[in-house]
């Protein structure tokens, strides 16, 4: 339930004849005066209720003598936030001249409402519905300007500043403190048992520009995937991996789906060499069973996945919530229940989407501390593999429906899709770069313009790490089903440039794959930014390291030291891909390990900050191997004096060994060795074989 505060109510009755005094006017944004029938407002005939178009007027009744019947508005957007006016002329017909009638607005729905009535007798009130509670605003009034019986009423909605104020045939004739906003709806409200008819209903406010981001795609065409990609039913939820070579959708209705065709399956297709997408296949068991299942995110590596709802530890479905699944040499793993803080969701739909690093889950869920239905929450994973306590992340979100995130390979920026903000149709695509760390501040969202959004709705937007296309799920018109499309996307709108390390993780002597955890750390901001796991049959691995850091990377499997890497991204200005194997070196005497993330200044033996967590990292090692020893050994290129070159190994590897004492290692497990220039590893006559052979390693010399 929404948490409500206490209004003050503010009105005053004006019992004179002047004219409405607030005139500024504000533009026609809809209008409908009911000369045709249209099937966008409720049309019904049943035991309970009737509506319809007829003869330019809209004829709505009850016929139960219990509760009220909202009639939402087909109306895009007003945003409820500035000054409006909606507006209706009305009038009673039949029924108890004590019920009322009138305007609602700013809700979720017939439950979650405010709403302005007046009645045939000549009084009108204020009252509110928020989970199912009501609360009376500003209690009934009698109105010498409301016309009674069966006579024509104009009733005016006024929002100006904090006020809204009741205009009844033009004259104010009472206020109140506007009420917080509980969602986007609005339209018409019957109570208990009467028939009305209305003459017209429109809609007044000065609307702002469209806030469009800049360079968004234009002269470019949106392209339906076509029937490979997309079925008759709805094809939702695309997830493209950061290589762009596999696209995964959720569909339903659909009747190759486990089960109920009307439960979502997941569905994937592998990009040709042509350029096309392969035929849709079913991700089977045990991804899919015989409820929901759809994907949320897939790591950069694609050997773990997030899915929706958890399942039984035999695939069955369990209920709600979030599971991770890993890729075993067998393939995917029963789903496990990922936890989450005080997780609950009081909408019936949720979306998510992890970002690369695998640390923070951002979720469009609806919670008590909401701004309307669905929001925008982040939680962010514990070292032991749950997530925090969800946070709002109110910069993003509107009043109204916040859905589908999307976490690019930068981890900065975001997509989402929202009808809380005035786009182009009902839901729109948006976007935002995050600021800081704390993932509470964004960038003003933007739209992406008209070519990315269309009238209809729009939402699902995802992009592999190079950026050059989206892909999304919107409306089909030919058959008013969800299809994906794909959009190429202009410089200004996509993620921030990363670098996509892939590779293998072997065994340094055996070159054969190893099953291995692989993690990424700034060495600049000395922590770990992320993770990834290598696929167990053949050791493939990939990241996604965003532009603009020294980052480390290493691979660690048991029985084996966790032999690091490094990449420079700080000079970065496009998207890039890169092969990197990494070798493991076995953990046996004699066995020799470069660390390969120690910094030195040039000519210098002091250690530089970005060193701390290579060298941390050998001291833990060390620590928990109490019968091991090392030699420390230092070793330059040939350039300079073979003298001056042994003296500043020599140096080097003694900070080193000062630097594991002060980590609780004990002096005898350590000796240190300056080389200099006498054991290179690589021809000295290329810079990349000279900088080979400025290293620091060490040697296992007794377990």
């Amino acid at each position: 339930m929404i948490y409500l505060t206490r209004f003050f109510v503010l009105f005053c009755v004006l019992f004179t004849f002047s004219a409405d005094g607030s005139a500024q006017d504000l533009p026609t944004i809809f209008r409908d005066d009911f000369t045709t029938p249209s099937n966008s407002w409720p049309s019904v005939n049943n035991r309970d209720a009737f509506a319809s178009i007829q003869n330019g007027l809209y004829t709505v009744g009850r016929r139960s003598q219990l509760g009220s019947w909202f009639l939402p508005a087909p109306v895009e957007f007003v945003d409820f936030n500035e000054n409006f006016d909606i507006e209706i002329k009305a009038r009673w017909i039949a029924g108890v001249k004590t019920d009322g009638y009138g305007i609602s607005w700013a809700g979720l729905g017939a439950e979650d409402i405010n709403n302005l009535v007046v009645t045939a007798d000549g009084q009108y009130r204020i009252y509110r519905y928020s989970g199912r509670q009501f609360e009376e605003l500003l209690g009934w009034q009698p109105s010498a300007e409301i016309k009674k019986d069966s006579a024509w009423n104009v009733i005016t909605l006024k929002k100006r500043g904090s006020a809204i104020n009741i205009v009844l045939n033009g004259y104010t004739i009472g206020s109140v403190e506007a009420p917080p906003i509980m969602g986007m709806t609005f339209g018409l409200i019957v109570n208990k048992s009467i028939k009305i008819e209305v003459d017209y209903f429109e809609v007044r406010q000065e609307q702002l520009p469209i806030r469009l981001a800049k360079d968004h795609p234009i002269n470019v065409a949106r392209e339906n995937l076509g029937p490979n990609i997309n079925s008759t039913g709805g094809d939702l939820s695309p997830v493209i991996t950061a290589d762009g070579r596999r696209l995964y959708i959720g569909r339903y209705p659909f009747k190759g789906n486990i089960g109920d065709p009307n439960k979502e399956d997941i569905y994937y297709s592998d990009l040709q060499p042509d350029g096309s997408w392969g035929l849709m296949k079913n991700q089977d068991r045990p991804l899919n069973n015989e409820g929901s299942n759809f994907l949320i995110s897939i790591t950069p590596d694609g050997n773990t996945v997030l899915v929706g709802n958890t399942y039984f530890p035999n695939g069955r479905p369990r209920g709600g919530g979030v599971s991770i699944s890993n890729r075993t040499a067998d393939g995917w793993q029963v789903p496990r229940p990922v936890q989450i803080d005080n997780y609950y969701n009081r909408n019936k739909f949720s979306e998510m989407s992890l970002d690369p690093s695998g640390t923070k889950l951002v979720m469009a869920i609806q919670r008590d501390d909401g701004l309307g239905e669905k929001d925008l929450y982040v939680s962010a994973k514990r070292p032991n593999g749950t997530f925090t306590e969800p946070m709002n992340m109110r910069a993003l979100n509107s009043w109204g429906n916040e859905m589908s995130p999307f976490i690019a390979a930068d981890g900065e920026t975001i997509y989402f899709a929202t009808d809380g903000r005035r786009g182009y149709g009902g839901v729109d695509i948006w976007m935002s770069r995050r600021l800081d760390d704390s993932w509470m501040n964004w960038s003003e969202p933007e739209n992406l313009g008209p070519v990315v959004n269309t009238k209809s709705w729009d939402a699902y937007f995802t992009v592999a790490a190079k950026g050059d296309y989206a892909y999304l799920s919107a409306t089909n018109d030919a058959n008013n089903s969800a299809d994906i499309y794909r959009v190429p996307l202009t410089p200004g709108v996509r993620p921030n440039p990363v670098v996509l390390v892939r590779g293998r993780v072997l065994d340094a002597k055996t070159k054969k794959p190893i099953e291995a955890f692989v993690e990424y750390e700034s060495l600049t901001k000395d922590r770990m930014v992320g993770e990834a796991r290598s696929e167990p049959i053949t050791g493939e691995y990939a990241i996604a390291l965003p532009a603009g850091d020294l980052y480390g990377f290493l691979a660690t499997a048991k029985d084996y030291y966790p032999v690091s890497d490094q990449l420079d991204t700080r000079e970065l200005t496009e998207y890039a891909e890169i092969n990197r194997d990494l070798f493991l070196v076995p953990v046996k005497v004699n066995e020799i390990i470069r660390l390969n993330n120690l910094f030195f200044d040039s000519g210098e033996s002091e250690l530089r900050t970005e060193s701390k967590r290579e060298l941390d990292r050998l001291a833990i090692f060390l620590n928990s191997k109490g019968r091991i020893t090392i030699e420390l050994s230092g070793h330059t290129d040939n350039v300079g004096t073979a003298n001056d070159n042994k003296i500043l190994s020599q140096a080097r590897v003694n900070e080193v060994r000062k630097y594991l004492i002060t980590r609780g290692l004990l002096p005898d497990r350590m000796t240190a060795v300056g080389y200099g220039e006498r054991k290179p590893i690589s021809s000295n006559k290329s810079e990349e074989g000279r900088q080979k052979n400025r290293r620091v390693e060490f040697k296992i010399v007794s377990m």
